[in-house]
């Protein structure tokens, strides 16, 4: 914890660099409780894509599927400003065994059934009105988009301590996070004793140029000190315990615009990540070893970039747009973005083709909007992506390992059997808003593969997905 110690110091004395004289004005203390709900219900054909069915799709049939889930946020304000933020998720789980509840004594991981949990707890303290600082555990977003799904860094969960600098026009946020505390091996109580730790450093600067433009960037650094126990035998990785991972640490990197001239409007993202660390950026986490599972998920030979860019064109009520971007060396974006089958936060009930997938991805994807009125507005989506397959993955391959159409090898590689060429996809997405705060999404989706290395038919995936949201 040492080196953890310092550099906390570090960021507590530059806080302290902008503490007023006077402390941050009186508020009126109180508990303050919003949230929101979700409800979801889908339709995915045979051929939809899942993960190892590439070429292994017989006897799969089509399903229609329900989840939900309901998350409160409690803020709790303190008279000088000093404020700590809770969420609390609740069901957030698929019907299936309907007259069993989820059992909430289950240790909480992704999307375990568990009734209720907390994924957000931490505190924030306004020195002045131009420094506060948040300590604990919380999530973040660097981004063009805020709150929408982002190309590189979105939803990453984190403990730790960030900065919130406000200078006229510019925001600094630096943070120092713990990935990891100490080797997370419940077979190696050695390890679990030792200050094996996964911290990240880094910075990220917003500036607001004018009302209608925003630039931004954020550079960071991942140290990873835990024990390195990647190793082969019996063609599986560290056989005698099943567990395996390499130290995930190098630099990682982004710079983004968005912004609006008449009529005109761009948004776009550059992202570099060191190859240790390509797919740190992922809901999966290789740490999350105790399962047994003898793969790390994260980082393989080369330094990977991404980025795209998005030009739209609005006209009345239709904006129209052109969505181009890249993958390359094994670099992912954030499991959430794309559009329906590929990518986008729904896409894991309709079709689990996640861009950056399997290899290296080139995408152009005509997006079309319509404001047919206040309460409604239709979506079109017409897709192409072309994929350079990765001959292997994992820490020594081409790419990360992916749960799209990997299966482990023997020694350290993941074959892809047969392998995605590339693919279309035509979609469209249907908002109605119910009223304030009440939406339903409906989307749908055909993606059409091509494959190469196998003889996989071809075979098209069908999506369908109804989406109620309510915030509160």
């Amino acid at each position: 914890m040492k080196k953890v110690l310092v550099a906390s110091a570090a960021l507590m004395l530059a806080g302290g660099m902008y503490v007023s004289a006077a402390s941050a004005a009186a508020v009126e203390p109180g508990v303050k409780i919003t949230g929101d709900a979700r409800v979801r219900l889908w339709y995915q054909s045979e051929e939809y894509l899942n993960a190892g069915m590439f070429g292994n799709r017989d006897g799969y049939d089509s399903q229609t599927n329900m989840d939900s889930r309901v998350r409160l946020n409690i803020t709790g304000t303190a008279a000088g400003g000093a404020y700590a933020k809770v969420r609390i998720r609740m069901y957030e789980s698929l019907m299936g065994d309907n007259d069993t509840d989820p059992n909430p004594a289950t240790v909480q991981k992704s999307n375990s059934n568990n009734n209720i949990w907390v994924d957000k707890a931490y505190v924030g303290i306004p020195f002045s009105d131009q420094f506060t600082l948040e300590i604990g555990k919380y999530r973040s977003t660097y981004g063009p988009l805020g709150a929408t799904y982002n190309f590189f860094y979105d939803d990453v969960h984190l403990t730790g301590f960030r900065g919130i600098i406000k200078m006229d026009n510019v925001e600094i946020n630096p943070f120092v996070e713990w990935m990891e505390e100490a080797q997370n091996d419940a077979l190696n109580s050695d390890n679990k004793m030792a200050d094996n730790d996964e911290i990240r450093y880094g910075v990220h600067v917003k500036a607001k140029v004018n009302k209608d433009w925003t630039v931004g960037g954020m550079i960071g650094y991942q140290d990873d000190s835990r024990v390195d126990n990647y190793a082969s035998f019996m063609g599986y990785y560290d056989a005698p315990t099943g567990l395996g991972y390499k130290p995930n640490s190098g630099f990682f990197g982004s710079i983004y615009t968005k912004g609006q001239s008449g009529a005109f409007g761009l948004v776009g993202e550059l992202a570099v990540t060191d190859g240790d660390l390509n797919g740190f950026n992922s809901w999966e986490d290789d740490s999350d070893l105790d399962s047994g599972t003898p793969i790390d998920y994260i980082g393989s030979d080369d330094t990977g970039f991404g980025g795209y860019i998005f030009p739209t064109y609005t006209m009345d009520k239709l904006t129209v747009g052109l969505n181009m971007g890249f993958t390359a060396n094994g670099f992912q974006p954030d499991r959430a973005y794309g559009f329906v089958m590929m990518g986008s936060a729904d896409n894991s009930k309709i079709s689990t083709l996640r861009i950056g997938d399997t290899g290296d991805w080139l995408w152009a994807g005509l997006v079309t909007s319509y404001q047919i009125n206040e309460s409604l507005k239709l979506t079109g989506n017409l897709v192409y992506a072309d994929i350079d397959a990765w001959s292997s993955a994992g820490p020594e391959g081409d790419g990360p390992y992916t749960n799209s159409g990997g299966l482990v090898a023997a020694g350290e590689t993941v074959g892809f059997d047969p392998r995605l060429d590339s693919a279309w996809e035509l979609s469209a997405i249907l908002q109605y808003t119910i009223s304030k705060g009440a939406d339903v999404y409906f989307s749908a989706g055909y993606l059409k593969p091509e494959f190469e290395g196998s003889d996989t038919e071809d075979d098209g995936a069908f999506g369908a997905l109804t989406r109620f949201e309510l915030k509160f």
